[in-house]
C-alpha cells in the first residue's frame, strides 16, 4: 500500500491539472458543435435534435475539467471531485464497452482510452491514504472495540 500512497502523493497534482485540461476540451463542442463529427473520426454524427444535449454535455464536462484543475490547488475539493470524476469517466468506459457491436463505437475509442485511464487513476486515489477522509479512518488506539 505504501507504493500506491507514494505514487498518488507524487503525481496527484499534475494528474489533476493534465487530466482536467484534457477534460476541459469538451468546451469546444459547446462553442462549435461542427467539431463533433471530425473529432470523433467522422464515424459519430449528430442530428439537429441532439445538438442542445451535446452542447450541454460539452459545458458540463468542461465544468468537471475546470473543477479537476481547481482541485489540484485546493485539496479540500479533491474527494468529491475525484468521486464524481471516477463515476463519470467510468460510465463513459462502460458505454463504450457495452456498445462494442455497434458500427459507430470506434469513433469513441479515444474517449474510452482517456476516460478509462482517468477512472483507473481515480481508483488509485481512493485506494491511497489521500482518498480516505480522516474522519473515516478508525484510530485503533482510540477505538474501544
Amino acid at each position: 500500500m505504501s507504493a500506491v500512497n507514494a505514487v498518488v502523493a507524487k503525481t496527484l497534482k499534475w494528474f489533476l491539472i493534465i487530466a482536467g485540461a484534457a477534460t476541459s476540451l469538451s468546451l469546444l463542442y459547446a462553442i462549435d458543435i461542427g467539431l463533433f463529427t471530425p473529432l470523433f473520426g467522422g464515424i459519430v454524427d449528430y442530428t439537429p435534435s441532439s445538438v442542445p444535449a451535446l452542447r450541454h454535455w460539452g459545458i458540463m464536462i468542461f465544468g468537471l475539467g475546470a473543477l479537476m484543475v481547481a482541485a489540484a490547488f485546493r485539496p479540500w475539493l479533491r474527494f468529491e471531485t475525484m468521486l464524481f470524476c471516477m463515476v463519470e469517466k467510468g460510465f463513459v468506459a462502460y458505454l463504450f464497452l457495452s456498445n462494442l457491436g455497434q458500427p459507430w463505437v470506434m469513433g469513441y475509442f479515444g474517449a474510452f482510452v482517456l476516460d478509462s485511464t482517468i477512472a483507473a487513476c481515480c481508483v488509485l486515489y481512493f485506494l491511497s491514504d489521500q482518498g480516505r477522509p480522516q474522519r473515516w479512518v478508525v484510530n485503533s488506539a482510540a477505538d474501544p472495540h
